[in-house]
């Protein structure tokens, strides 16, 4: 049953299509994040990190979950601050502002919790990104947060912006954000508006957490740490900007598949 439905995610992911959930049962995490591991091992695109969702207790109680979520950022769906996005008529998009981190060391499954001050020895760059959301289920999104995390955590595409390796200087528990969608300003917020308080103690979460166990977190890995603008609505031809202050901007342009 997994890895039928992981072929039936990724065949939708890659046409742009939308998968019936009529008679599709996800009844647990578990279930779901076995299905999403089964998706990444059919792929032919390298799993270069991972993003972390559902950062509020009011997106948690939303999605019906437990708990935040994450899911993997395939190769094929990144992109560079510029660049236009392709996406599906098909596919609702929603639009997150995020502060990415990128790791020089590796956080590999360990008995000892991580705590964030591991994870900020770790770090070799922290940026700006966006990561576009959607799910290829024919469902809402609220209350189905089991299938979200099947579907990948409900990861699209992923745009990441120019890297910072000297970020002493930036409060990352208070950092702005700014979100304009065709030269209007959208949506406003900052680095510390999650559970955790800011995005390494996210990340030391993500290294916590049971669904990567039997991988852990590598040297290299992009980790994008949860929104700090809410989920915007965005369609084809919609160009997007963020301003995080200190930390620069980020711009993308949606375009049709």
């Amino acid at each position: 049953m997994h890895d039928n439905l992981a072929r039936q995610l990724w065949q939708a992911r890659i046409d742009g299509t939308v998968i019936d959930a009529t008679s599709i049962q996800i009844p647990d995490q578990d279930t779901a994040y076995k299905i999403q591991h089964a998706v990444s091992e059919i792929t032919e695109s390298e799993i270069v990190g991972f993003k972390i969702g559902a950062t509020t207790q009011a997106a948690i109680d939303a999605l019906g979950l437990s708990e935040s979520m994450q899911g993997p950022l395939f190769e094929r769906f990144c992109h560079s601050s510029g660049d236009e996005v392709p996406a599906s008529s098909q596919h609702k998009v929603l639009l997150e502002t995020e502060v990415a981190i990128g790791l020089g060391q590796a956080l590999p499954t360990r008995e000892a919790a991580y705590q964030e001050s591991d994870v900020r020895d770790a770090v070799a760059w922290i940026a700006p990104g966006f990561e576009l959301v959607t799910t290829r289920f024919n469902i809402e999104l609220a209350g189905h947060g089991n299938f979200l995390i099947a579907d990948g955590g409900g990861n699209m595409d992923f745009v990441l912006g120019e890297k910072i390796t000297d970020w002493s200087h930036i409060d990352l528990s208070q950092n702005p954000a700014t979100l304009t969608i065709n030269g209007q300003d959208t949506a406003s917020g900052h680095s510390g508006m999650t559970l955790f308080g800011n995005p390494l103690a996210t990340v030391a979460w993500l290294a916590n957490h049971f669904s990567l166990q039997s991988r852990g977190l590598r040297a290299g890995d992009v980790i994008t740490t949860g929104t700090c603008t809410g989920m915007t609505p965005v369609v084809a031809n919609d160009e997007a900007q963020a301003d995080l202050g200190p930390m620069g901007t980020i711009s993308l342009k949606l375009v049709e598949s």
